[in-house]
C-alpha cells in the first residue's frame, strides 16, 4: 500500500472533492492508495482512502483512481487524454450505465470516480454472465451504434475521437507493418507466428485497400472501441450494464465493437453462455429494433474485415514490438483465441481473394 500525504497544492483533487461535497472549505489530510489488476493498456488503477475534513467534521471517502500514464505505440497514443474528454464532453450524452466519474480535468489525464456496485465476477479472461446479461449488453451497443448512425457532423465535434479506420490507419498500419518485419526478421520458432502466417498476415498490410473499403461501406458511428466483458460490470442489484474503460472510443463501423465483444468469450476460460454466432444475431436484431438494418451478407464479410484489421493494429505490435510485457500464460490464451478467430478470417480473406 502506498501512503501519501496530500495539501491543498494538490488543485485537481482537491477542488474535485470540493464539488462533490458541496464544501467549499473542505481540506484532504491523507490519501492511502493499493494497485488493482490492471490490463494491458498499461493504466494503472488504485483503490484510495481519502482523509478529508470540514470544520470541526472530519471522514473517510473510498474512491478509485485511474493514472494516465499507458504504453507506447500507435494503437493506445492518446488514449488516457481520450478518455478524460469523454468523461467531461460525452459521457453525459450517452443511454449507458457508466461509472460516477467525480474528477476528469486533472494534469496527466488522470480520472477519479466511486467504486463500482457489487457487480457479477468477472476478469480479464471470463465473465460469470447469463445469456440474459449477454443479451442486454448487446442491446446496449445497438442502442449506442443506432443514437450516432451515420452522424458524421455531430461526431466531427469531438475531434480527439480516434479515427481507426480514417485518420489513424496510416500509423496503425506502419507499426503493424514494422512489427511483422521485426518477426521475419528474428526467425523465431514459433509455431503461431510462422514465417509463411506472418507473410500472409504482412501482405494484408501492405495492401489494405480493400480491407478499408468493406469496413468503411458502412456509416461510421460512435464506438466503445474495447467492448469486451473486462470492461462491462453487470451491477448485481439491477442487472444494468456498467461500460467502464473508453480509452480507445472512437467513430467508425460498428463491426469494430462486436470483434471486440466476441474477442474475450473465444478464450478457453470464458464459458460463453451462448454462441458467437447467436451474439451476432441478437446484436443484428437489436439494431433493427432501433430501425437499421443491413444485409446479412454485408455483415459477414465485415465481421471478417474487423477481425484482421483488428489484429493489426492491436495484436501483431503486441506479440511483436511489445511481447516482453506477455507472461507465458497470457499468450498462450491469446494464441487461443488467434487460431479460432483471427487466423480463420485470414484463411477466408486468401480464399475469396484468390
Amino acid at each position: 500500500m502506498t501512503i501519501l500525504q496530500v495539501t491543498e497544492a494538490d488543485p485537481c483533487l482537491l477542488a474535485a472533492c470540493r464539488r462533490w461535497w458541496q464544501q467549499p472549505q473542505l481540506r484532504i489530510h491523507g490519501l492511502q492508495c493499493q494497485a488493482l489488476a490492471g490490463g494491458l493498456s498499461g493504466s494503472l488503477l488504485e483503490r484510495c482512502c481519502l482523509t478529508l475534513s470540514a470544520g470541526e467534521k472530519q471522514w473517510q471517502w473510498q474512491v478509485i483512481h485511474k493514472r494516465g500514464a499507458v504504453v507506447q505505440g500507435a494503437f493506445m497514443r492518446g488514449a488516457s487524454r481520450r478518455e478524460a474528454l469523454f468523461y467531461r464532453h460525452l459521457a453525459p450524452r450517452l443511454p449507458l450505465g457508466l461509472p460516477t466519474v467525480f474528477a476528469a480535468d486533472c494534469p496527466g489525464h488522470d480520472i477519479w470516480m466511486l467504486p463500482f456496485a457489487a457487480s457479477k465476477a468477472s476478469d480479464h479472461w471470463h465473465a460469470a454472465w447469463s445469456a440474459v446479461d449477454v443479451r442486454r449488453c448487446l442491446h446496449d451497443l445497438a442502442r449506442l451504434h443506432s443514437g450516432y448512425w451515420a452522424q458524421t457532423s455531430s461526431l466531427n465535434e469531438y475531434h480527439w475521437l480516434a479515427q481507426p479506420t480514417h485518420r489513424d490507419a496510416d500509423a496503425l498500419l506502419t507499426e503493424a507493418r514494422n512489427s511483422l518485419q521485426i518477426l521475419l526478421a528474428e526467425g523465431n520458432d514459433d509455431p503461431l507466428l510462422t514465417p509463411t502466417r506472418l507473410q500472409q498476415w504482412l501482405r494484408v498490410a501492405n495492401q489494405p485497400q480493400a480491407m478499408l473499403a468493406i469496413l468503411n461501406e458502412a456509416p461510421a458511428t460512435l464506438l466503445h472501441g474495447d467492448a469486451g466483458f473486462q470492461n462491462i460490470a453487470i451491477r448485481m442489484s439491477d442487472g444494468k450494464p456498467i461500460w467502464f474503460d473508453w480509452q480507445l472510443v472512437s467513430t467508425g463501423p460498428a463491426v469494430l465493437d462486436l470483434v471486440t465483444f466476441i474477442h474475450p468469450w473465444t478464450y478457453a476460460t470464458a464459458h460463453p453462455p451462448m454462441p458467437a454466432r447467436e451474439m451476432l444475431h441478437e446484436y443484428e436484431q437489436a439494431l433493427g429494433r432501433f430501425g437499421i438494418r443491413q444485409p446479412a451478407d454485408m455483415w459477414a464479410r465485415q465481421f471478417d474485415a474487423a477481425l484482421l484489421w483488428r489484429w493489426l493494429s492491436q495484436w501483431a505490435p503486441l506479440v511483436g514490438q511489445h511481447r516482453h510485457r506477455l507472461r507465458p500464460k497470457v499468450r498462450d490464451r491469446l494464441y487461443h483465441v488467434f487460431k479460432r478467430l483471427h487466423w480463420l478470417a485470414l484463411d477466408r480473406w486468401i480464399a475469396d481473394q484468390t
